[in-house]
């Protein structure tokens, strides 16, 4: 049914001086990530600021994505909104840059029950050209339940989700009631490796965009039944992880995209004092450490 599967980064973007996207940056990101083992590029996500972006960037980051991919790995792109008619103009656009899947999150902000929901997958799905793969995540939308995303997993045109809820219970019964092929991703990182063996297709994760050798690693380890290396290099994300996550979204995974020579932290579209640059800073020596650890503990030179 579906078409994705492997590792893909939720792509953060960069910016220059005038709050316009860094396009160098983000080709320069986009092709260090495919070097490095992505299995396909993941745009307009959460950590791409997608909900803070007008149209002309979101379809920007649609066509530098294309450009980089070529027709060589899949390109995904989110297209959340709470204006309903730019989901559907971003589809559209989506389809006529030859995308090859879009990720729709739950509209956040008005409150819908869960038979508006599914009306609402319904209708864009019935609109959409090309695969619509829907996204459970509640740290941004309104949560799906698992009826929801039964029910709208026997859609037309519904071909999968990515579940970003960190409920590895909730994971386990999605990969039970949804059809065998309806693709099934995580967006958590520390789950990967558990995931892939629950029978998930893979993952789109921020950490994937920072450390893409380290998360491609992991599925293919996985894939050759290689367990306790999967396992090991899952265990030293935690710490990378654990450490992005203590900052304020995305800026944490920015950080160490610095320590990696990509520069996401110096200019940002959403408003930022003196204060919390200067904060972000302190940080700077203990990403530099979480790095050095990553490399001891998994031997791979980063």
């Amino acid at each position: 049914m579906g078409n994705l599967k492997g590792t893909f980064p939720a792509l953060l973007t960069p910016y220059d001086v005038h709050r316009n996207i860094d396009e160098k940056e983000f080709v320069r990101y986009c092709e260090f990530g495919i070097s490095k083992g992505l299995d396909g590029l993941f745009c307009n996500g959460s950590a791409g600021d997608s909900q803070a972006l007008s149209l002309e960037k979101q379809v920007k980051l649609m066509q530098l994505s294309k450009s980089v991919a070529k027709n060589n790995v899949p390109v995904i792109t989110g297209i959340t909104s709470t204006v309903y008619e730019h989901t559907l103009i971003l589809a559209q656009k989506a389809y006529e840059l030859n995308l090859d899947a879009l990720l729709l999150a739950m509209p956040y902000y008005y409150k819908l029950d869960e038979n508006d929901l599914f009306e609402y997958v319904r209708l864009v799905a019935n609109s959409a050209k090309i695969p619509v793969y829907v996204y459970n995540i509640p740290l941004f939308a309104p949560s799906m339940s698992l009826k929801l995303i039964e029910k709208v997993s026997k859609l037309d045109n519904v071909v999968g989700i990515k579940d970003s809820s960190g409920d590895a219970l909730l994971l386990n019964h999605i990969l039970d009631v949804v059809p065998c092929d309806f693709d099934v991703f995580v967006g958590r990182e520390e789950f990967y490796a558990g995931a892939l063996f629950a029978g998930a297709k893979g993952s789109m994760t921020s950490i994937g965009g920072v450390f893409p050798e380290l998360m491609s690693e992991i599925y293919h380890c996985m894939c050759d039944k290689n367990y306790e290396k999967a396992l090991g290099i899952q265990k030293s994300l935690l710490k990378a992880i654990r450490f992005a996550m203590s900052i304020s979204f995305p800026m944490g995974f920015a950080l160490l995209l610095k320590l990696r020579g990509f520069e996401f932290t110096r200019f940002r579209i959403h408003p930022s004092s003196i204060k919390a640059e200067s904060y972000l800073e302190q940080f700077y020596n203990e990403a530099k450490n979480v790095i050095q650890t990553l490399e001891q503990e998994t031997g791979i030179l980063l």
